[in-house]
C-alpha cells in the first residue's frame, strides 16, 4: 500500500516537473527544507532504479511465458490426436502435425509442398475445392466430408474444418470419420434388410412382448404394428390347426435364451394358414443380462405344398415300383435293406425261401453258399466305391435245379458328395438266354459281312475305358486277339503321328457326348505298314441314366485311298496337260497372228498398191475396165479388214501392248457394237504390268463370259467390275438375262464353264459362276497376285 503512494506521488512530482518544463516558468517555491528535498530525490533515485530491474525481470519473465507457451503449443499442435494441416491459397501443405502425416501415410518432411488435393478422390475433389474457396472468402469456419487416398490406396473418410488466418493460408483439421462411415453403413444395410425383405422380422423384449414388426410382417399378416405392440405373438398368429409341441418347442427355444429356429403353422387376420420357418436370437447387453429377441420369419408355404406333393409322389411311386416285374431294391453301406419292391423280395423268397424285411442284412450266410455270397458282395463293394455299372448274375431257384439269369444295374447312392448305399435294378433275361444260340448264329452270319467288306465292330465304355474290338478289327491291325494288350493307350499308339491331333479333337467330342461320329485317319502297324482307317460311332442311350457307350464301325479303305490318289494324279496330270496345251494354243496364236498380220498383211497391202496403180493407168480405157479395177480394190481392202480381225481375234494387240484392263476395255466396245447389249465397265487401281500369263487367262474367262451373255443369257445390259486391292485383282461379269440352272455349272460337257475353271486354276484363281436374286448370272474370279 505504501509503494503504491509513493509511486502516486512520484508521479505527481514528475507531472509537475514536465508541466514547468513545459511552460518555461519559474518554479514555486517549496516549504520543504533542503535537506527533506534531497531525501526525497534519493528515494525517487532509488525507487527509479527498483523499477527499472523490476522491468527487466518482467521482461525476461514475459519471454519466458512466451517460450514456454510456444513449446507448449508446439507439442499440442505436434501430438493432436486429430489431422492440422496449413494450407497456403493454392492449397499447398505449408505445415502439418505428426496425425496429419500418419493420416496420409508419409513422413512429414515428404508432405510439405505437396498439394493437399492430390490425396482426395476424384470423386470428392469438386467438393474440397468448393470448401478451400470459401474458407478464403468467408472468414469463418467451412466444412466439408471427403475421401482420402493416402500412399497404402486403403481410402479414408475425412471430415474437413477449415479457416483462414493470416498470410493467406489457412488451418485445417482432418478428422479421420472411416469407422463412423462404416457404422452409418452397417445401420443403413440393417435398416434396408428389416424394411426391404420379404421376409418378416419382428423384435420382442425380453417377456416375448413385440415391440417392433417390419412393413413385410403387415403385408402377410395383416396387423399393424400399433396393434400388436405389447402382445406376444403366439396370442394371435396361432390357430387350431397349429401343432401344440411346435408352440411348446418354441417355448423351450426362449427359455433356453439361445438361438434356434422352429417351422410352425400360423394364421393371417383374415384366417388364411400359412408356413412360416422362424430364426430366433436372444440379444444381451454388456451386463449379460437378456434384453431382447430378434424373430426372423420365412415364408415356406410353397415348400410345405411342395413337400405334401412329394409325400403323395413318393406313395405314387411306390405303388408305381411294386407294379413292376423288375426287380428293384437299395442298401446301405453295412449290406442291410434300405428298400425293395414287391417284385424283388418275393423272387428272395422264391430263391431262397427267405421273406427279407426292411433293416435286414442282404447276405446272410445261413441263405447264399460261400461262392455265390463273394459274388455277390463283390459287387457291391464295387459299387460302394462309386462305381456304376451292369452285370449278369446266375440265380437257382430254391430247392430246384432251374436256373434264372439276371441282367443287373447297379448305381451308387450319394449324400453330399459321398456314397452311402447302392440302388440296384435287375431284369430277368432269362429268355434271352434261351436264344443266345440264335444270336450266336445271326453273330456269325454278321463276322463273316464283315470280313467280306473288311469292317470292323467296336465299342468303347466312357466311364470304365474299356475298349472292345470285334474279330475283323484285330485282323486290320494286324494284331492277335489273344496276345495284343486292348487299350485305348494302345490303340492311340498306332495312330499316324501326323493323325494324332485330329483324333484327339473326335475322342473330346465323343467325351462331350455328341451323337454321331466321324473320321479318316492312318494307323502305322508293327510292320511299319501305313494302313488308311474309316471309322464312324454312335451314342448309345438308355432313359434318364445318360449315355452308356459309344459303338461303332472301322473299314479299311487303303485301296480306296489309292485308288482315289491314282484319279487325283491322272487329274492333276491331266490339269497340267490342259495348263500345257493352253500355253502352246495361245503361243500358236500369237505366232498365227504375228504372221497373219505381218506377212499376209503386207502382201495384201503391196497387191493394193499395184492394183491401185493400174486403176490409175486404166484412168483413159473404157468404162467396163474401171469398174473391175474397182471391184478388184475393193475386195483387197475388205481381205485386209478380214486378216486383221482374225488376227485380232486370235491374240488382240492391245493386251500385250497396253495391258489386261486397256484390252477389257477395248474388248467391252467390240462387243457392244457387235450384239447390241449395253456394257458398263467400272474399274479401280489396276495395274498394267501383270504376268503375261494372268493377263491371258483372264482375258480369256473374260471373253468366255461374254460369249455365254451372247449365247445364252438374253441379257440387255452387263456390268464388268475389275479391281485391284490388297494384292489381289478381281473380275465380275454381271448380266441381267435369265440367269442359268444350278445343274448347268457342274454339268461336264459344259466346255465353256470348265475351260474358265481350268483357267483359274493355272493362275491359282477362285473362279465361281452363281444365279443373281434380282435375275441374271454373275461370273466371278479372284486372283491373288
Amino acid at each position: 500500500m505504501k509503494r503504491k503512494a509513493k509511486d502516486f506521488e512520484v508521479s505527481i512530482l514528475r507531472r509537475k516537473a514536465e508541466e514547468l518544463l513545459k511552460n518555461n516558468t519559474k518554479v514555486a517555491e517549496s516549504k520543504l527544507s533542503e535537506d527533506e528535498i534531497l531525501k526525497l530525490i534519493h528515494e525517487i533515485e532509488v525507487h527509479q532504479i527498483e523499477l527499472e530491474l523490476q522491468n527487466e525481470e518482467l521482461k525476461i519473465a514475459r519471454e519466458r511465458e512466451k517460450e514456454l507457451a510456444s513449446e507448449k503449443y508446439a507439442e499440442l499442435y505436434d501430438f493432436a490426436p486429430s489431422g492440422y494441416f496449413t494450407l497456403s491459397r493454392e492449397g499447398d501443405i505449408v505445415n502439418l502435425n505428426f496425425a496429419a502425416s500418419q493420416l496420409l501415410g508419409k513422413e512429414r518432411i515428404g508432405l510439405k509442398k505437396s498439394r493437399f488435393g492430390f490425396f482426395v478422390s476424384d470423386d470428392t475433389k469438386p467438393e474440397f475445392n468448393e470448401f478451400l474457396t470459401n474458407v478464403f472468402t468467408s472468414n469463418k469456419k467451412e466444412f466439408c466430408q471427403v475421401s482420402l487416398i493416402p500412399s497404402n490406396d486403403i481410402p479414408v473418410y475425412a471430415h474437413l474444418t477449415g479457416i483462414s488466418i493470416k498470410d493467406n493460408q489457412c488451418l485445417l483439421n482432418v478428422a479421420d470419420i472411416t469407422k463412423v462411415k462404416e457404422a452409418e453403413n452397417v445401420i443403413r444395410d440393417l435398416s434396408l434388410i428389416a424394411t426391404q425383405t420379404d421376409d418378416q422380422v419382428i423384435i420382442a423384449d425380453a417377456n416375448g412382448a413385440i415391440e417392433y414388426v417390419n412393413k413385410a410382417f403387415e403385408k402377410h399378416t395383416g396387423y399393424a404394428l400399433e396393434e400388436v405392440k405389447g402382445i406376444k405373438p403366439g396370442s394371435f398368429l396361432q390357430g387350431e390347426e397349429t401343432n401344440p409341441e411346435h408352440i411348446l418347442a418354441m417355448r423351450k427355444g426362449m427359455k433356453k435364451r439361445k438361438a434356434f429356429s422352429q417351422e410352425i403353422l400360423n394364421y393371417t387376420r383374415n384366417g388364411e394358414k400359412y408356413w412360416v420357418s422362424i430364426s430366433i436370437n436372444p440379444v444381451f447387453n454388456a451386463r449379460g443380462e437378456l434384453e431382447k429377441f430378434i424373430a426372423i420369419e420365412q415364408n415356406i408355404t410353397g415348400r410345405k405344398e411342395e413337400e405334401t406333393q412329394r409325400e403323395f409322389e413318393r406313395r405314387d411311386k411306390e405303388a408305381l415300383i411294386n407294379s413292376t416285374d423288375d426287380l428293384i431294391w437299395s442298401i446301405r453301406n453295412d449290406l442291410s435293406l434300405i428298400a425293395a419292391n414287391n417284385a424283388f423280395l418275393n423272387f428272395i423268397k422264391q430263391n431262397t425261401g427267405y421273406f427279407l424285411k426292411k433293416g435286414d442284412y442282404v447276405l446272410p450266410e445261413d441263405l447264399f453258399d460261400s461262392k455265390r455270397r463273394s459274388f455277390w458282395l463283390k459287387q457291391y463293394e464295387r459299387a460302394l466305391k462309386g462305381k456304376r455299372f451292369i452285370i449278369e448274375a446266375e440265380m437257382q431257384k430254391h430247392d430246384s435245379s432251374e436256373k434264372n439269369y439276371l441282367e443287373v444295374n447297379f448305381n451308387p447312392i450319394y449324400l453330399n458328395k459321398t456314397v452311402v448305399g447302392v440302388a440296384c435294378f435287375a431284369r430277368d433275361i432269362t429268355e434271352f438266354k434261351k436264344n443266345k444260340e440264335v444270336l450266336l448264329e445271326y453273330n456269325k452270319k454278321l463276322q463273316a459281312a464283315q470280313k467280306i467288306s473288311k469292317l470292323g465292330y467296336w465299342e468303347y465304355e466312357l466311364e470304365t475305358r474299356k475298349l472292345f474290338w470285334s474279330d475283323e478289327v484285330y485282323k486290320i491291325w494286324e494284331v492277335e486277339k489273344e496276345k495284343y494288350g486292348i487299350s485305348p493307350e494302345n490303340f492311340h499308339a498306332t495312330i499316324h503321328p501326323l493323325d494324332r491331333p485330329g483324333y484327339d479333337e473326335y475322342v473330346q467330342e465323343a467325351n462331350l457326348g455328341k451323337e454321331h461320329l466321324d473320321i479318316k485317319y492312318r494307323i502305322v502297324l508293327e510292320s511299319g505298314t501305313i494302313k488308311w482307317i474309316h471309322e464312324t460311332g454312335n451314342l448309345v442311350t438308355k432313359g434318364k441314366e445318360g449315355f452308356i457307350n459309344y459303338e461303332g464301325t472301322v473299314q479299311d479303305i487303303t485301296a480306296q485311298k489309292e485308288y482315289e490318289n491314282q484319279i487325283l494324279n491322272v487329274s492333276e496330270r491331266l490339269r497340267n496337260l490342259s495348263a500345257h496345251l493352253q500355253t502352246v494354243q495361245e503361243e500358236e496364236r500369237i505366232s498365227i497372228a504375228r504372221e497373219i498380220h505381218d506377212e499376209l498383211g503386207q502382201q495384201l497391202t503391196g497387191i493394193k498398191l499395184d492394183a491401185s496403180w493400174l486403176q490409175n493407168k486404166a484412168k483413159n480405157k473404157d468404162q467396163e475396165e474401171q469398174k473391175r479395177m474397182e471391184r478388184l480394190i475393193n475386195k483387197v481392202n475388205a481381205t485386209i479388214k478380214k486378216v486383221r480381225k482374225i488376227a485380232t481375234d486370235l491374240r488382240p494387240g492391245v493386251l500385250d501392248d497396253l495391258g489386261l484392263e486397256a484390252a477389257i476395255e477395248w474388248q467391252s466396245v467390240q462387243f457392244e457394237e457387235q450384239t447390241g447389249i449395253s456394257c458398263i465397265l467400272e474399274t479401280s487401281t489396276v495395274s498394267d504390268n501383270y504376268e503375261k500369263t494372268v493377263n491371258t487367262a483372264v482375258y480369256r474367262i473374260f471373253q468366255e463370259a461374254l460369249t455365254n451373255v451372247t449365247r445364252h443369257a438374253n441379257a440387255t445390259e452387263v456390268l464388268i467390275k475389275l479391281s485391284e486391292k490388297n494384292s489381289i485383282l478381281e473380275l465380275e461379269v454381271l448380266d441381267d438375262g435369265k440367269g442359268f440352272v444350278e445343274p448347268e455349272k457342274n454339268n461336264l460337257t459344259s466346255l465353256g464353264i470348265t475351260g474358265m475353271k481350268e483357267r483359274a486354276l493355272m493362275i491359282n484363281g477362285i473362279f465361281s459362276i452363281k444365279k443373281r436374286k434380282e435375275g441374271g448370272t454373275k461370273v466371278k474370279l479372284v486372283v491373288k497376285l
